[in-house]
């Protein structure tokens, strides 16, 4: 499997007179886990769209090994979509399909077949730990494995790139350590670059190879996780502690 680099170069975006992105530079190495914190309202979201290319900016290139996404025709950006698996905050499963279809919902609009495409789906289910529910409905699954049904659906197509919206949000301490524990091994085992948007700071540390501090709309700091604990840097020390005293740095509206 080829493991892409990727890489903002100047990005800016705004909506409006607001300026949510402003010339973001960000490069993800091949096989990476780049994690990305910061206030809500500071552009993380924003920039993740545009890294997937459901957001054009409007200056500066998103690179995947050298290609610019933001140019590509649309037949030619769905087929690079491919490479990507995407694990949303709210899962987003399709309530009127067993859990099978939406975790190889990838595949059978690939025109797999469907015995091949549910072979697969059996398989990654299974490898995040959710043997035997193939034919059970969204509806019937706890958080935690809704969850998980998730991250069997970034993976059953076999992705170069997987991109984390907050995948924690809502689970609780112990449900959090097994999603981080699968985050991790799914990571190693199919060496994807990584890209998560996290305000869980034990994620952060855990998950990321780097960790990106993006405020008022640019790209603040740059951290190992070692260096998050240490840093002085009294923005980056206020997010770390979680503390509402002094300044908050955050957009307007």
């Amino acid at each position: 499997m080829n493991t892409p680099k990727i890489q903002v170069c100047g990005v800016r975006k705004c909506f409006n007179s607001k300026v949510v992105l402003d010339n973001v530079s960000l490069d993800v190495m091949p096989g990476e886990s780049m994690v990305i914190i910061g206030l809500s309202g500071t552009g993380k979201s924003v920039l993740m769209k545009c890294m997937l290319g459901l957001l054009k900016p409007d200056e500066g290139q998103i690179l995947v090994d050298g290609e610019d996404w933001c140019t590509l025709p649309e037949r030619e950006q769905l087929e690079r979509m491919r490479r990507i698996g995407m694990v949303f905050q709210g899962s987003a499963m399709f309530d009127s399909l067993p859990v099978w279809e939406n975790v190889a919902f990838a595949l059978l609009r690939q025109g797999i077949s469907k015995k091949e495409a549910r072979k697969r789906a059996s398989h990654v289910l299974e490898m995040v730990g959710l043997p035997g529910t193939e034919d059970v409905m969204p509806a019937e699954l706890s958080g935690g494995m809704t969850k998980r049904a998730g991250f069997a659906r970034a993976i059953c197509h076999k992705p170069e790139m997987v991109f984390y919206d907050e995948p924690l949000a809502g689970l609780d301490p112990i449900m959090s350590d097994a999603i981080t524990q699968l985050m991790l091994r799914l990571h190693k085992e199919f060496q994807v670059t990584s890209f998560t948007i996290a305000h869980n700071m034990t994620l952060a540390r855990r998950f990321g190879d780097r960790i990106a501090m993006l405020m008022d709309g640019k790209i603040h700091r740059i951290l190992s996780p070692n260096e998050l604990d240490s840093c002085q840097d009294p923005a980056v020390r206020q997010f770390v502690e979680g503390r509402a005293d002094g300044p908050i740095h955050v957009l307007e509206g």
